[in-house]
């Protein structure tokens, strides 16, 4: 550390010592550089002081070499006194740090009055430049913590203040002036208090003691509530005989590193959906429909051929990407999801492809590997892949034919091993034709189509889904419901789901939220559920409610296939009954066989 990072300081130093001891005062650096002093030193600051050779014989170079405090009574017949300004007497006293000897401290009579002085009150006077020295020190050792921190902070993710004992913030990164929501310039320098009004953390600043895992709650000047997770680190600079810290040093600042518990929620969550669990498991539903995909699953999952999933919003089609990835000799390797539609165009290159330093304003000067690269070696999952710009479907489309890319401001080819599978809920073959997709991508993500079916599509497989739901919320927020009363069942097996097995997981995680019985009943149903089209008769039988019940289905599903001799063979087997059942039920329920008004 040089003394000409602590100029200012230096110069006071200089300044103070020369108006209590009635001397003139140089302060050199270790390149026997003058970075302060007064009287004539002052006009020299910059200059060298003497030869400017520290491994001479002359006195600055042996305090260098030696560290030792040295008194001259009589420069002008010393043999190794250096001096050209007419100096006569001098107090010489080293500046060290960690060990090694940073500057010297002088001070120098230019009369006889001044030398007698010096012989005099030589020690108080060599006492009182080692305080100065010290305090010197202890400046340069702080600005090289305060410079180092600041390396070091820059370079984290996380959010991070290097706070002073007295609660003066006196670093902080663009994190955690993004996670406080103000300006680096509104918090470096002011008191922790004006940005956190937490008592615990103003209190632990300065203690000495380490806290992990803190999470805090409490709300800004803006008066938003901020929701945290903290570490926090004593900083101390004493080490003992081993080279260990020493844990009674005293504390000379805090570290507070600082996480969003958004975003640690977010995390914990990725890290779960893309923990290995059992294939089938979360896929619900034993329809023919929901066999044929899992048919897919398990036929595909090896094959390094691309996968597009396809199926209306809401029908788990994330959950067959993982499936496959999880099936597969993949599954100890990355499984990387992004949902393009949640990218803003702006950035969505950058996110997939990562970017090299510089690549533009507000780039990291590291720059940031992308998901492609994260996904080296495993799988990556283009969610919601209708949703990429136009512009950007070459890119991608060199990445699935070659297996190489370019960072966004990159000039070298980078090569990855992943797996790509592709999800959308938007009629693709449309978007090519009114030129919004390239066609040529989609034949490269279509290799092995597997298509989501809708609730409406299995329906057979709605009691096993509300079953899982109940015991998946009712587990979750630790309530003892049980299951689903009659009435309430009619009603939900009757609701058309526009928003599939995502909207059912909603009513009934709703539902247990409201229920007091051990039962879900129909006034804990949402009231949107309700307007939404989901009927029922409190004043029928159970005999009843079921014949209405089974007279809808059979409705619904004739009225998908059609009503030709072909179309009801289609809608039987989809039904799981045989042609002659189902002509029976069409006769005993009423139901108009020709679909005519």
């Amino acid at each position: 550390m040089k003394l000409s990072a602590i100029q200012k300081t230096t110069q006071a130093v200089a300044d103070a010592i020369s108006e209590a001891v009635g001397l003139e005062t140089e302060i050199i650096s270790d390149e026997q550089k003058i970075v302060a002093g007064t009287g004539r030193y002052r006009a020299k600051i910059g200059s060298i002081e003497q030869c400017g050779d520290s491994s001479t014989n002359e006195i600055y170079g042996m305090i260098f070499r030696t560290g030792v405090n040295y008194i001259i009574e009589n420069a002008q017949e010393h043999p190794d006194y250096w001096g050209v300004e007419g100096e006569l007497a001098e107090v010489c006293c080293p500046i060290e740090l960690d060990g090694k000897v940073i500057g010297i401290i002088g001070l120098v009579a230019f009369d006889e009055e001044q030398r007698s002085l010096i012989i005099e009150k030589k020690q108080s006077l060599l006492n009182f430049c080692n305080k100065m020295a010290y305090l010197l020190s202890t400046k340069a050792k702080e600005m090289a913590v305060t410079n180092g921190m600041k390396t070091i902070i820059s370079s984290i993710d996380e959010g991070v203040l290097y706070v002073s004992n007295n609660g003066t913030v006196i670093e902080c990164n663009e994190q955690a002036a993004r996670l406080f929501n103000a300006s680096y310039s509104e918090i470096v320098g002011s008191n922790i208090q004006s940005i956190c009004s937490d008592k615990f953390v103003i209190d632990v600043v300065g203690m000495g003691t380490a806290f992990r895992n803190v999470e805090r709650r409490f709300t800004n000047p803006d008066g938003k509530t901020l929701h945290f997770m903290m570490d926090i680190y004593p900083i101390k600079l004493v080490e003992n005989e081993e080279g260990e810290l020493d844990p009674d040093a005293e504390c000379v600042g805090t570290v507070i590193s600082i996480r969003d518990m958004a975003d640690i929620k977010q995390m914990v969550y990725e890290l779960t959906d893309n923990s290995i669990t059992d294939t089938y498991s979360e896929i619900i539903g034993e329809s023919k429909a929901i066999r044929n995909v899992k048919g897919y699953i398990n036929r595909v999952a090896d094959s390094q051929s691309s996968v597009l999933i396809t199926g209306d919003s809401g029908t788990g089609k994330s959950l067959v990407a993982k499936a496959i990835h999880n099936n597969s000799s993949k599954r100890d390797k990355p499984f990387i999801h992004v949902n393009c539609a949640a990218i803003p165009d702006t950035l969505i290159e950058s996110e997939l492809f990562g970017y090299e330093a510089g690549a533009f304003t507000g780039a990291k000067e590291s720059g940031k590997p992308g998901k492609f690269e994260m996904a080296d070696g495993g799988t990556i999952f283009l969610d919601e892949i209708g949703d990429i710009p136009i512009h950007l479907q070459g890119k991608l489309l060199h990445v699935l034919q070659f297996g190489k890319f370019e960072r966004v401001g990159g000039t070298r080819e980078i090569s990855v091993d992943i797996r790509v599978i592709a999800a959308t809920n938007r009629n693709l073959e449309t978007m090519i034709r009114d030129r919004e997709f390239r066609e040529d991508l989609f034949f490269r993500l279509n290799v092995i189509p597997i298509h989501m079916p809708s609730l409406r599509e299995r329906r057979e497989d709605l009691p096993m889904l509300l079953d899982h739901a109940v015991s998946k919320y009712s587990e979750m927020l630790g309530k003892p419901v049980q299951g689903i009363n009659e009435e309430t069942m009619l009603m939900l097996m009757s609701y058309d789901w526009p928003g599939n097995v995502r909207e059912l997981e909603n009513v009934i995680e709703f539902a247990i939220n409201m229920e007091d019985s051990p039962v879900i009943t129909t006034s804990s149903l949402p009231e949107s559920f309700k307007r939404g089209g989901a009927v029922y008769r409190n004043d029928l039988t159970l005999e009843e409610q079921c014949r209405a019940f089974e007279k809808q289905i059979i409705e619904r599903v004739l009225k998908e296939e059609g009503y030709s001799v072909s179309s009801k063979r289609k809608a039987a087997a989809r039904l799981g009954i045989g042609e002659a059942t189902l002509y029976r039920k069409i006769n005993s329920l009423g139901i108009n066989s020709k679909g005519e008004q």
